[in-house]
């Protein structure tokens, strides 16, 4: 089931999800969101059931969403930010603005690849929300058949981020 096809009352959940998460985001709290309070019985991350999605589909809903408030633009804060996440892993490799905006292939890869662990990260996060609250792993989200939303994810991302940045 796509988000096109749920009801007000479902819609109404997911957005106060969203909602709550981007708050989080914005305030760059994501990483103690469990201690942060909020109506339980409307949240979709404590209750993945109460909407006809597969859980794993909201949850990485939420996070893209999250992403958007924490990092919108494809600017220089965006490129430190990889940047800084690169020396931490140890890799030598450095992006600038201007080979990304260029379109060249290594920076775009480790664009996406640092998309693609703000997710895995989110994800993480979310599963330690609340004793309810379900836990995925986004590599194994991709070999169980959700490799498709992921790459739409990423793209939404790297498009929004795009479209706010330089």
């Amino acid at each position: 089931m796509k988000l096109s096809h749920l009801t007000a009352a479902q819609l109404d959940l997911l957005s106060y999800t969203i909602n709550h998460f981007q708050e989080i985001a914005r305030q760059n709290r994501f990483a103690e969101n469990s201690s942060i309070p909020h109506n339980v019985e409307r949240c979709v991350i404590c209750h993945p059931d109460r909407l006809p999605l597969d859980p794993f589909h909201t949850y990485l809903e939420v996070v893209t969403q999250s992403i958007k408030i924490r990092r919108p633009a494809l600017d220089e804060g965006l490129v430190e930010q990889i940047n800084g996440d690169l020396a931490m892993a140890g890799e030598a490799r450095r992006l600038t603005l201007d080979a990304l905006l260029s379109g060249v292939s290594e920076a775009l890869d480790l664009w996406k690849a640092w998309i693609h662990e703000a997710m895995a990260t989110g994800l993480g996060l979310l599963s330690v929300h609340s004793d309810t609250s379900l836990e995925f792993d986004l590599d194994e989200a991709e070999e169980q058949g959700h490799a498709a939303l992921i790459e739409e994810k990423t793209g939404e991302l790297m498009e929004f981020q795009r479209a706010s940045g330089a």
